[in-house]
């Protein structure tokens, strides 16, 4: 990798943050420096200055601070700091706001150290990246999203999302259809991961914009 990048560390984890500094030292990347409290981020790159960073690797669940509004913080103070997120979090709606916000790369913490090296040397050369496993999990949160529901939900499923539209509890269900109510639990379980809904009101939502019910 020519021209290594500068690079800054912001994870509440300290061991964490000095096991990563040593692992990037020894590919020959300069860390100048971690920071552990997300609050103070933007005062202490402020005092680098002349020696900026040119990446910061992200935590997005710290104490203090969500990493994903703090990227927003530093891309408006400092326009030549590219972000990547560098988190345990594998979930669509992180690595989209992330991007939103504008990070350049996405990177899970219990991938290989070989994809945190090419994120780093794909941002270095003004590139994008996103590990491959998250890249699997968007790819595929899209796909649902571009799919009919009658080819995500099993006859069944849809059967069961219509008494909830119509108001029906778990126990009512399971007497109209004949099953027990811990055999429903796992049917409405299944229809929330398959819709990406938390709540039975989201799941209606969301067969109702499909034309479902």
């Amino acid at each position: 990798m020519l021209n290594k990048p500068k690079v800054i560390i912001i994870d509440d984890h300290e061991v964490f943050c000095e096991s990563l500094a040593l692992l990037l030292s020894m590919k020959g990347i300069e860390v100048l420096g971690t920071i552990n409290e997300g609050k103070m981020a933007l005062e202490k790159l402020q005092h680098l200055k002349p020696d900026i960073a040119d990446i910061v690797l992200m935590d997005i669940e710290m104490k203090d601070i969500d990493g994903i509004q703090l990227t927003k913080k530093i891309k408006n103070k400092f326009l030549n700091i590219e972000i990547i997120m560098l988190t345990m979090h594998c979930n669509e709606e992180y690595i989209v706001d992330a991007f939103k916000a504008g990070a350049k790369a996405y990177v899970l913490k219990d991938s290989p150290s070989f994809f945190l090296l090419r994120a780093i040397e794909a941002v270095s050369k003004g590139e994008s990246f996103v590990d491959p496993k998250s890249t699997y999990k968007l790819m595929g949160g899209i796909d649902n999203r571009n799919k009919k529901l009658d080819e995500i939900l099993t006859p069944r499923e849809k059967e069961i999302v219509k008494f909830i539209y119509e108001g029906y509890t778990n126990k009512e269900i399971s007497k109209k259809l004949n099953l027990s109510t811990h055999t429903i639990r796992n049917h409405i379980v299944n229809i929330f991961q398959k819709l990406n809904c938390s709540t039975r009101t989201k799941a209606v939502k969301e067969a109702q914009k499909r034309n479902l019910i």
